[in-house]
């Protein structure tokens, strides 16, 4: 039974009682700020700042859906790997976890400053910022965090992939699943087979992925870039963190207005600074073009109308989203 925010927020600020105690700090005199938390979460999870007198400032982030903790337990293990790893590159961390509940997915972390990449981005269009500067950087932490967290050199695959997009389709096409555009994702698809077909054998250097790398999952300051909110601990694709880095805010990343557009609809100045940060050819790569598009279909998948009538809002929204998904589909196809 889903929870108002204010009481999953106060659930969350009951559990300081036992993090203080624990870790030998004070309990009195906390004041806790909420974070922002996606909409479809904020329901049952809360992400919460909490400041001390004295100035120490912690992060809490407590789920309440009742979640077994051994799958959250191997993602912070993961989250800690890249703390780990990441000391040795400078200017690129992520937040220490300092307390973890033995049962529950409730963890404490180190504070991190900074502002999100995303509106980092978006000042730029203010003229706060150099707009290159800032996706060089993105690219060279990126590629910091996909380097610390190798696994060696791996063949792409695309069987399992594809077996799941045939299964949609099939959904798709027998009315199981309802879409916004059905023909253009069902040609979405066709698409994804055919760019597996072109990375097929290919060979790249595997890595653990963050699992959720989108531009409001990286912080910037003056001189460190930290990534938050990990969500994976056993995908070894850093190409389909680079697409969630792009997608996943969709329609933000498309090239605005005056911008020639790139790859996807990106603009391609934004792709060359980024590149040039991550230092990898990622427009030619076969294996990253394959990912690129299946965000595209999971994005896509995510607009299936739910059994009971929808919000016309919902339903607007999500015709909306389905054309710019269109948008994007048919770029993709003109660059094959």
């Amino acid at each position: 039974m889903p929870q108002p925010a204010d009481q999953i927020q106060a659930r969350a600020e009951a559990l300081w009682l036992q993090i203080a105690a624990e870790l030998g700090v004070p309990v009195a005199d906390a004041s806790f700020r909420r974070l922002q938390v996606n909409s479809s979460r904020q329901h049952w999870r809360s992400v919460l700042e909490i400041k001390l007198p004295q100035g120490e400032r912690f992060v809490l982030r407590a789920d309440f859906d009742g979640c077994p903790p051994s799958p959250f337990a191997a993602i912070l293990a993961r989250h800690r790997a890249a703390v780990s790893g990441l000391k040795s590159e400078p200017g690129v961390s992520a937040p220490a976890i300092l307390w973890q509940d033995r049962e529950h997915p409730y963890y404490l972390m180190e504070f991190a400053s900074g502002d999100t990449a995303l509106r980092a981005l978006q000042a730029t269009e203010y003229g706060l910022g150099d707009r290159a500067a800032v996706l060089q950087n993105i690219g060279q932490a990126v590629a910091a965090l996909h380097r610390v967290s190798g696994v060696g050199r791996r063949q792409f695959w695309p069987k399992p992939f594809l077996t799941r997009i045939s299964e949609r389709a099939r959904a798709v096409r027998s009315g199981q699943v309802e879409l916004p555009k059905p023909h253009k994702f069902l040609g979405l698809c066709a698409l994804l087979h055919r760019l597996g077909r072109a990375a097929r054998g290919q060979d790249f250097d595997a890595a653990l992925e963050h699992g959720d790398l989108h531009l409001r999952n990286i912080l910037l300051c003056e001189d460190t870039t930290c990534f938050i909110d990990f969500a994976n601990h056993r995908g070894i694709f850093p190409q389909r963190d680079l697409a969630t880095l792009w997608l996943a805010n969709c329609p933000d990343h498309l090239a605005q207005e005056g911008r020639a557009p790139g790859y996807g609809l990106v603009a391609q100045a934004d792709w060359a600074a980024f590149q040039q940060g991550y230092g990898r050819d990622l427009e030619n790569d076969p294996v990253f073009r394959f990912f690129f598009a299946r965000r595209l279909f999971k994005s896509w998948v995510m607009l299936a109308q739910k059994p009971r009538s929808p919000d016309p809002q919902a339903i607007q929204r999500a015709e909306r989203l389905a054309e710019i998904y269109l948008q994007v589909f048919d770029a993709l196809r003109a660059a094959e």
